[in-house]
């Protein structure tokens, strides 16, 4: 509720009719929920007129269907006596400021990332940091390719395309989102910090937010728009064999705490450390391989199913699976061609 009561302020703010204390409140509530600056940003950037276009309005109906249920107990408040016309005018503001910033995001044209002049890339067992025109930084994971336009960029339009897994850092700018196009899913943001993990030969993608606020679609599904709040984590998983079946997951980050310092195991890669919590070895061993430039074979697919916990940071591949070996029986073999064999 305090968010809906956030967007009714700033409703009120926009149509000069705020008093001082809803000013004042309105300043404690944006500092309790900072990522509400970009609410405050995008309805900046919106005019509203008496007469919406067509397209508004049907933004303003989808939007409307959307929402109702977390608006039905804002819309059966009973009005004040005093300023029975001010309730509904709220609730009609807030719905609307809800579709245009829908729509900001959704619908703002711009050229798409075409044929890009720059592409960056890391090697299996690198990571690389670097700096977009725009002052954007990127830390690029192992075996990843980062492409980009550096004509775009002259030009305010801040696209990249992401094969592999990056975490951005993303320059402000209240009028030109920037924009990452990966083989599943696409993300629009004006400025924030997120990581999105999208490996081609990976059948899930991932995105994880730190702070601000991001919009997603998936590919196959662009009317689907989907916004993530801080410590907030998206997951799509397709199968590889019908790209028309997948699962979709919105979770919050859990945080895992490792000799009295905090990690998220999505962005532990960052301190060059790889972390893990309750995995199977079957979700593992794409991890191991990417971190240790190696290649599984399993001849014993009951190995698939255990489970592990725990942080590698220096360790080589071999006291890694001798560390596991404790924990559940099996045994493993190096072969040539970086390749491991679990028996």
């Amino acid at each position: 509720m305090q968010r809906e009561r956030i967007m009714t302020l700033l409703a009120r703010k926009l149509a000069k009719e705020i008093t001082e204390e809803e000013l004042s409140e309105l300043e404690t509530l944006m500092q309790l929920y900072p990522d509400s600056l970009y609410y405050e940003e995008t309805l900046a950037q919106v005019h509203f007129k008496k007469d919406p276009e067509p397209d508004a309005e049907r933004a303003f109906e989808r939007h409307l269907l959307k929402y109702t249920n977390d608006f039905n107990e804002v819309a059966t408040e009973e009005p004040l006596p005093e300023k029975r016309w001010w309730p509904r005018l709220a609730i009609a503001a807030t719905l609307l400021f809800i579709a245009a910033f829908s729509w900001y995001f959704m619908v703002q044209p711009g050229p798409r990332l075409a044929n890009p002049d720059t592409i960056v890339t890391c090697g299996k067992d690198t990571r690389k940091k670097l700096m977009l025109p725009d002052g954007t930084s990127v830390w690029l994971n192992a075996n990843s390719r980062l492409e980009y336009d550096q004509d775009l960029f002259a030009n305010n339009n801040r696209q990249v395309r992401l094969f592999g897994e990056a975490f951005f850092d993303v320059a402000k700018d209240k009028k030109h989102p920037f924009i990452i196009y990966t083989e599943k899913i696409s993300i629009k943001v004006l400025g924030t910090a997120f990581n999105v993990k999208a490996y081609p030969e990976d059948n899930k993608t991932e995105a994880t937010l730190l702070r601000g606020m991001i919009e997603l679609s998936i590919n196959n599904e662009p009317e689907q728009h989907l916004i993530l709040r801080p410590s907030e984590k998206f997951a799509l998983t397709q199968s590889k064999t019908d790209e028309f079946r997948s699962a979709l997951v919105i979770e919050q980050l859990k945080p895992i705490s490792i000799s009295d310092k905090i990690y998220y195991e999505e962005t532990s890669w960052l301190d060059n450390k790889l972390i893990f919590k309750d995995n199977a070895f079957e979700e593992l061993m794409p991890k191991l391989e990417k971190w240790y430039n190696i290649q599984f074979k399993v001849a014993n697919p009951q190995v698939r199913d255990y489970h592990f916990s725990g942080m590698l940071d220096k360790e080589t591949i071999e006291e890694a699976l001798t560390a596991m070996q404790l924990v559940r029986p099996f045994k493993f073999k190096m072969l040539p061609n970086n390749t491991v064999l679990i028996y």
